[in-house]
């Protein structure tokens, strides 16, 4: 929902299919006032990174995980003859599925590639390896946002070894927007009551990384290697148009991102 106002492909349609007009006016007003414009950049912005790491692909299969509402399967596989594999757990993958239909029925989509909505646990080894075994020869990039601090340290560690042996197997990379910092007090001082409940049920502030080099070690644990990191993607940030009137120096809007980064990992030779 709060990617769209901005345009990130396909967010304000599929925001429209899944509100109607009343409620999605009132969540739009929501999200441009001071209290969540912070939370607007942010998620643009993770969403930027990501795109920035894996386009092009470079290889011919991409499998995103706990994808929720991103489009970016749809939209590459509308650009380029590529096979992508959009999973979710089984509930929010048949609603999904419902509005990938509708989409490509508004917009008269015609795929060159392979774009396929699945049901995944990717904490799953044989389900993971399942799924992965459809893909046709070749290497595969992995992607995900949103999903390491919901997890634990072993469940972190059971993903890692689970795209580990896929990229050990087949070649290719893993993308994750997900290095976030533990920022205590600071993390609450733009959040709602609901979103701050809901964070502190799931203990996410305590599964964030201590530090970047605590996140490098971790990573580096499980058999991994930064290929690259992207931190702003400054230039593409659409949300940025609603303070354009503030002229905001661009060094300062960088300083606003310095508790998350999205790294690209390959397993270390």
């Amino acid at each position: 929902m709060t990617k769209a106002i901005t345009t990130i492909p396909f967010a304000t349609e599929a925001a429209a299919l899944l509100w109607d007009a009343d409620q999605l006016k009132n969540r739009i007003r929501e999200k441009v006032s001071k209290e969540s414009f912070i939370w607007l950049l942010h998620f643009e912005n993770r969403y930027r990174t990501i795109d920035s790491l894996l386009t092009p692909p470079g290889v011919p299969n991409v499998l995103e995980i706990a994808s929720g509402f991103s489009f970016r399967g749809l939209q590459l596989c509308s650009q380029s003859a590529i096979n992508y594999f959009d999973t979710d757990l089984p509930d929010s993958i048949a609603t999904k599925q419902q509005v990938v239909d509708k989409l490509i029925e508004q917009h008269h989509l015609e795929t060159k590639g392979t774009y396929r909505l699945m049901p995944l646990n990717a904490l799953d080894t044989a389900a993971f390896n399942a799924v992965v075994d459809q893909f046709p020869p070749g290497p595969v990039a992995i992607v995900n946002e949103g999903l390491l601090m919901y997890l634990d340290e072993p469940e972190k560690r059971q993903l890692c070894a689970n795209i580990h042996a896929v990229l050990t197997k087949r070649g290719g990379y893993w993308i994750t927007g997900d290095i976030y910092l533990k920022k205590g007090d600071r993390e609450h001082a733009h959040t709602n009551p609901t979103a701050a409940a809901f964070l502190a049920m799931h203990n996410v502030e305590e599964k964030k990384f201590d530090s970047f080099k605590a996140a490098t070690d971790f990573f580096t644990s499980c058999g991994f290697s930064i290929a690259a990191k992207e931190v702003v993607a400054y230039d593409q940030l659409s949300a940025l148009r609603f303070i354009e009137h503030r002229n905001i120096p661009e060094e300062v809007v960088r300083s606003w991102f310095t508790s998350r980064e999205t790294w690209k990992l390959v397993v270390e030779p």
